[in-house]
């Protein structure tokens, strides 16, 4: 029998780099849905709802100013349900004391609309007038609030109408508050979930068709740059990025490590020994030559014959 034994078989650096890379990416994709369970949930942390009835306009008017919770990603995408029909006021957010809008966008979401906009900050604001109300003098309005998030405190503000008399709720409120000549319904809630629907409903006599107020103000200007962006970084872009660089650094080694021997471990000579190398070259004794005149043999830097004294011929 022979005792040769068998070499494995070795991968060329494009099938190794194949390998890599191909691993790498698989990688990124496994730590993707990890990363994507470890994010904590992202939640309301307050959120103050104001319903005012007549309050600068005959619909109601609804505000919602909230803060998001300290884990958001910033910026992040909000979204809420209004009735169709309804028309915003303001989708905004509140940076240093100051409200600056934020581009909106509305659809049709079933029998509902959707207001959808991104704020780049926690604090937010969002107002819409929704013609709720019905009947003259005797009214009755009612209204549902849908919140697309958690919201860990909600404080709810039912604001009586001016001029308004025999103003009932329902669910009554067990609290009210006063200020600027108004009557405030209080209501409050703990860890209301996302999604389930907050409903009042309210009846109340009013003889005149004006206001409380006149109408408020236009909406915020806008901030001085756009807001990019949604929701913070993909949860799979750091591990492809890694897997990316891992692919490339394993391709450059294998290339390194295929290489010849000679070509890997013989470095040229430095510039130094080649310039010395051709010196030498220029010092090595050239041919012998004589005088012209006396036949005496010459050296090879000789200007003149030593024995006769002639000029000897340059070579």
């Amino acid at each position: 029998m022979s005792n040769l034994v068998s070499r494995p078989a070795r991968l060329s650096p494009p099938r190794c780099a194949i390998i890599l890379v191909v691993g790498a990416l698989a990688l990124g994709v496994l730590l993707a849905p990890t990363a994507g369970v470890a994010a904590p949930a992202v939640t309301i942390a307050t959120l103050s709802a104001d319903v005012w009835p007549e309050h600068d306009d005959p619909r109601v008017l609804i505000i919602y100013r909230g803060t998001l919770s300290a884990d958001a990603p910033l910026p992040y995408p909000l979204s809420f349900a209004i009735p169709v029909g309804a028309q915003v006021h303001a989708a905004a957010y509140r940076r240093d004391g100051q409200l600056f809008a934020a581009q909106s966008q509305t659809s049709r979401d079933g029998d509902q609309a959707r207001v959808a906009f991104l704020v780049p900050v926690r604090d937010f604001q969002f107002e819409y007038y929704a013609d709720v109300i019905s009947g003259q003098p005797q009214r009755a309005f009612a209204v549902a609030l849908v919140f697309p998030l958690l919201v860990e405190s909600l404080q709810v503000s039912v604001e009586q109408p001016l001029r308004s008399s025999g103003f009932t709720l329902t669910p009554a409120s067990t609290r009210t508050a006063t200020g600027g000549g108004f009557t405030y319904y209080l209501y409050t809630e703990e860890r209301w979930p996302a999604g389930k629907v907050w409903s009042i409903r309210g009846a109340y006599r009013k003889e005149d068709n004006n206001p409380s107020l006149p109408r408020a103000a236009p909406p915020p200007a806008a901030a001085p740059a756009p807001v990019t962006g949604g929701g913070g970084p993909l949860p799979w872009l750091l591990p492809a990025v890694i897997g990316v660089v891992i692919g490339v650094a394993g391709t450059l080694t294998v290339t390194y490590l295929r290489r010849p021997r000679a070509s890997r471990h013989a470095p040229s000579p430095p510039p130094s020994r080649r310039r010395d190398r051709s010196a030498r070259r220029d010092q090595e004794p050239a041919e012998p030559h004589y005088c012209a005149n006396c036949g005496t043999r010459a050296g090879p830097r000789d200007r003149f014959c030593s024995n006769c004294g002639r000029p000897l011929p340059h070579t």
